[in-house]
C-alpha cells in the first residue's frame, strides 16, 4: 500500500512538470498535414542577426583559445597595420598600369604595338627626367629690367651729386672766409650748386627736389628707451644773405633797432613746421636776445624756371636748360621774444605770410630766394640768383650742434 502511494506521488509530480514545460512551448500552426508526432520550435525575435565587434577585442592563441583581451592602443595598432597592408597592396599593385582584357587582346593582334607603347613611355620618362635635371632661368621682364637699371643709375648719380655738393660747399666756405669776398664768384658757386643733378631731364629733377624738401620738413626727433635723442630734426644756419632786405623778409627786423647787431640766424625744420631763431646782440652790458618765429609751411611746385644763356622763365623749363623750383609759403602764427614770452597771432588777420622759392634742398644745404614783387624791374623774368648781384639769395648750411652754438652765444 505504501509503494502504491509513492508511485502516485511520482506520477503526479511528472504530470505537473509536463504542464509547466508545455506552458513555455509554442506549437507550430497546423499545415493540413497530420503526423504522429507534434513539431515544436523555440521562440525567436523577428530581427536580422548581425555580427558583434566583441571579437575584435579578443586575442586568440594557436589553439583558438582566448589568450587575453587587447588594449585600446593594440586595437589601434591592429587597425593601422591593416590599413598599412591595404596601402601597401594598393601601392604595389599600382606599380604597373592596369590594362583591360580587350585592350590587351587588341595589342596582341596589332603587331609591334606593345613595342611602340613601351618605347614611347620610355622616351617620355627620359624627356621628363631631362627637363627635371636641366634648369632654365626665367627671362627678365622688360619693365623690371628697366626699373633695375634706372635704380642703379640713380644710385650712381646720387653718389656723384653728393661728391659735387660737398666740393661746392667747401669752395663756398673758403670764399666766405676771405675778407671782402668776391660776390660774383660766390654766386657762380651757388648757381653750380643749384644746377647739380640738372643734367638729366626736367621731370627727374622735379621728382628729386619736391620729395626731398617734403621729407626734410616731415622729419621727427626719435628717442631710445633711456630717453636719449637718437635722431634730431634738421637744423641749418644762415651762411650768406644777398641783402638786408632778404633777412628782414624772413625775420623780425629787430636787428635794425639802434645799438642792436644781428649775430646769427638758425633754422629748425621738422613736424611740418618752420622755426626761425634770431640771435641779436645789444651793445653795452646787456645779454644777447633770442627771438623765435614759428609757423606752418605749405609746398607747391613752381611753374617757372631759370637757366643759363639768357633762357629764363617757363622757356627755360620747356627747353630743358633750367629746372623748376618749389614755392614755399610760411604762415607765422607764434613768436617768442627775448624775455621768453610767447605772442600768438590770434586772429587770421595777424598771421604773417612769407613766400620763398627753393631751388636746392638736401640735408646739407638749402638755397632759396625771396619771391620778387610786382614793383621789381626784373619781376619773374630775371634769374633770381644773379639779379641785383644776388640780393634775393639766402643760403642755409647744416648745423649739427645747434645747442652748443646757442650756449656759446649765451642764447640757449
Amino acid at each position: 500500500m505504501v509503494q502504491v502511494t509513492h508511485l502516485m506521488v511520482v506520477l503526479g509530480t511528472c504530470t505537473s512538470l509536463k504542464k509547466v514545460a508545455d506552458a513555455f512551448t509554442l506549437t507550430r500552426p497546423s499545415t493540413g498535414l497530420s503526423t504522429g508526432t507534434p513539431h515544436y520550435s523555440t521562440t525567436s525575435l523577428c530581427a536580422s542577426k548581425r555580427r558583434g565587434k566583441l571579437g575584435n577585442n579578443i586575442a586568440l592563441n594557436e589553439d583558438g583559445e582566448i589568450s587575453r583581451i587587447m588594449t585600446k592602443k593594440e586595437k589601434m595598432g591592429r587597425g593601422g597595420s591593416k590599413m598599412n597592408n591595404r596601402r601597401g597592396k594598393s601601392s604595389g599593385s599600382g606599380g604597373e598600369a592596369a590594362i583591360s582584357p580587350l585592350l590587351a587582346e587588341w595589342a596582341k593582334s596589332d603587331g609591334g604595338a606593345e613595342d611602340a607603347v613601351a618605347s614611347s613611355s620610355s622616351s617620355n620618362n627620359g624627356a621628363s627626367a631631362a627637363n627635371a635635371s636641366v634648369f632654365s632661368p626665367f627671362q627678365d621682364d622688360d619693365k623690371s629690367f628697366k626699373a633695375k637699371k634706372s635704380k642703379q643709375s640713380t644710385i650712381a648719380q646720387s653718389a656723384a651729386q653728393s661728391e659735387q655738393t660737398n666740393d661746392l660747399l667747401d669752395r663756398i666756405q673758403e670764399t666766405l672766409s676771405t675778407p671782402n669776398c668776391d660776390v660774383p664768384t660766390l654766386l657762380s658757386y651757388i648757381s653750380s650748386l643749384v644746377q647739380v643733378g640738372s643734367a638729366t631731364s626736367t621731370n627727374a629733377n622735379d621728382q628729386i627736389l619736391l620729395p626731398t624738401l617734403k621729407s626734410i620738413l616731415s622729419k621727427k626727433a626719435t628717442t631710445n628707451s633711456s630717453g636719449e635723442v637718437t635722431t634730431k630734426t634738421p637744423s641749418y644756419r644762415l651762411q650768406w644773405a644777398g641783402s638786408d632786405n632778404s633777412i628782414c623778409h624772413i625775420g623780425t627786423s629787430l636787428h635794425k633797432v639802434p645799438l642792436a647787431r644781428l649775430q646769427e640766424i638758425y633754422l629748425c625744420l621738422g613736424y611740418n613746421r618752420w622755426e626761425l631763431l634770431e640771435v641779436i646782440r645789444i651793445l653795452g652790458p646787456f645779454p644777447n636776445v633770442r627771438n623765435t618765429l614759428k609757423g606752418d609751411v605749405k609746398l607747391e611746385k613752381k611753374r617757372g624756371g631759370f637757366g643759363g644763356g639768357g633762357v629764363v622763365g617757363a622757356a627755360a623749363v620747356n627747353s630743358g636748360t633750367g629746372r623748376e623750383g618749389v614755392r614755399l609759403t610760411i604762415a607765422y602764427n607764434s613768436m617768442i621774444d627775448g624775455t621768453g614770452k610767447e605772442i600768438l597771432a590770434g586772429k587770421a588777420d595777424n598771421v604773417k605770410y612769407v613766400m620763398l622759392d627753393v631751388w636746392f634742398a638736401n640735408e646739407k644745404a638749402i638755397v632759396c630766394t625771396v619771391v620778387p614783387s610786382v614793383d621789381d624791374d626784373d619781376g619773374e623774368c630775371g634769374d633770381p640768383l644773379m639779379s641785383g648781384n644776388g640780393e634775393k639769395v639766402l643760403l642755409f648750411v647744416a648745423e649739427e650742434n645747434l645747442e652748443e652754438e646757442l650756449e656759446k652765444l649765451r642764447a640757449a
